[in-house]
């Protein structure tokens, strides 16, 4: 009896191992690798400057704004692209992108420079700018905001170790989608729960 089980095992248990798939023909099969192990190597970017790609020239409502950071998508009306390099001042533009906004929607922009004055205390201190996950390298003075779609701005000092300098930091957080429900969370014990 000890033999007939045994056999009877080793007959399913090879039987299974031994399966294909139903519908699968041998001209038509790709053989495939799958690799379960994620890439954890170190990757070093280093941004040049130099060799960044120029930026469009911004227009909103027929109004120059330098650099644009965020304007919602819900409040446009239509946008042209203009594709012929254009010249403001001294800087050069790889085309233009007008933006008309819906007639009921009026764009409140505020430069970087005139957000810090207005809501921080960091009058001459360095400062550090996000909006949502990107850090904004721009010149405070040029790059714009539209303040009615500003959602939380937060505002804060980092110290260097070594030498004991303040730098400012401001993080602005939109009023996207996925902000608005992070807003809304209320955490419990670790465990995240919408509020009603």
């Amino acid at each position: 009896m000890k033999k007939l089980i045994l056999i009877l095992i080793v007959f399913t248990a090879t039987h299974s191992f031994a399966q294909r798939a139903k519908n699968v023909f041998p001209w038509k099969s790709t053989p495939v690798t799958i690799n379960k192990s994620r890439d954890t190597s170190l990757r070093v970017i280093i941004v040049d400057k130099e060799k960044q790609v120029p930026q469009p020239a911004y227009f909103v409502n027929d109004r120059f704004v330098q650099h644009l950071g965020f304007i919602n998508p819900k409040q446009i009306e239509n946008i042209n692209v203009v594709k012929r390099d254009t010249i403001i001042g001294t800087q050069t533009y790889a085309g233009q992108i007008h933006i008309k906004t819906k007639a009921n929607y009026t764009p409140k922009f505020i430069s970087l420079a005139e957000l810090k004055d207005k809501y921080t205390s960091f009058k001459d201190m360095p400062v550090v700018f996000m909006l949502d996950a990107d850090i904004i390298n721009s010149d405070e003075e040029s790059f714009f905001v539209d303040e009615n779609n500003l959602l939380t701005i937060i505002v804060d000092k980092l110290k260097t170790n070594k030498d004991n300098v303040e730098i400012g930091f401001i993080k602005l957080l939109t009023k996207s989608k996925e902000n608005i429900d992070k807003r809304n969370n209320i955490m419990i014990r670790g465990e995240g729960i919408a509020a009603k």
